[in-house]
């Protein structure tokens, strides 16, 4: 049962694990650059996907992102700070390097997932136990 809970506790904050990875890694090896608004799309919920397009250097192909925002930044062709990941443009966030906060995400990610690896390891050692003895 432990194990169960363990995994469930890692399922479930996966996704806050992929956003602070994300977010310390642009705040860490991120390069700032600009990014042109192309559209915005409807979303459920009080955000809307905007989509952008990150400026590169002349002659490389334009990587598109998206954010989700409550409005737009501003009419089609805004430009806007951008903070990219030089290896994977499409890996990006609006704003500046200096603003990024990544704080909301570590201590779930080190709570709820290492909370979720102890009930995992004890868990299946409990099980390894049940099954020897």
């Amino acid at each position: 049962m432990l194990a169960l809970f363990g995994l469930f506790a890692l399922l479930a904050q996966s996704g806050n694990y992929v956003t602070y990875r994300l977010m310390r890694d642009l705040k860490n090896h991120g390069a700032e650059g600009a990014a042109v608004f192309l559209r915005e799309e409807y979303a459920s919920g009080p955000n809307n996907r905007m989509y952008f397009a990150v400026h590169l250097e002349e002659g490389a192909s334009q990587r598109e992102f998206h954010e989700y925002m409550p409005e737009a930044p501003g009419p089609v062709g805004t430009v806007v700070p951008v903070v990219h990941d030089t290896r994977n443009p499409k890996r990006a966030r609006t704003g500046l390097r200096k603003d990024m906060d990544f704080d909301k995400e570590r201590p779930v990610v080190l709570l709820v997932g290492g909370a979720g690896v102890v009930l995992l390891m004890v868990g299946l050692l409990l099980c390894v136990l049940a099954v020897a003895i």
